[in-house]
């Protein structure tokens, strides 16, 4: 297989980069023992406490929804973070892990807005939106293996 320098390789390259970031963040989150009731409890208390969310809607939607079922949503977490770090670094249904990745990193946004930076979370979107945009699975990606071998019509979100 040869490789083009294309904008579509520096693309893929983003993607991946991204898959990084989702893999990292699993660990750490992982070593700082965030994927458990009581760590999920002290990362929305004392980590980026809810009480200094200026979004006050979705500090209640984090204290009454997720905080009630943290034991369950803190094994969802550290799944969807390392299917999500996993496929976009092998490039696998990337459109559709895209989107749940977008749609992960903008609840994150919402509920640390105003204790951290806010671009990079807006930045990690903009980058998976052109992931989206480009198909960028089909370079450096199983997504492209998959188009090669049975069509684009019939695979579209390969």
């Amino acid at each position: 297989m040869k490789i083009y320098l294309t904008p579509r390789f520096y693309i893929a390259l983003l993607r991946m980069m991204i898959g990084l970031i989702f893999l990292t963040a699993a660990y750490s989150n992982w070593e700082n023992g965030y994927y458990s009731e009581e760590g999920l409890h002290r990362f929305f208390s004392e980590v980026f406490p809810q009480s200094q969310n200026p979004f006050g809607w979705y500090a209640q939607f984090i204290n009454t929804t997720i905080l009630p079922i943290a034991s369950t949503f803190s094994i969802f977490l550290v799944y969807s973070e390392v299917l999500m770090g996993v496929a976009l670094l092998g490039g696998i249904l990337t459109p559709i892990i895209s989107v749940g990745a977008m749609i992960f990193i903008m609840n994150t946004f919402l509920a640390i807005f105003g204790q951290d930076w806010p671009w990079s979370y807006i930045m990690i979107d903009a980058i998976l939106f052109t992931v989206i945009a480009t198909q960028s699975g089909r370079t450096l990606g199983i997504d492209g293996l998959l188009a090669r071998r049975f069509g684009t019509r019939r695979w579209y979100l390969w």
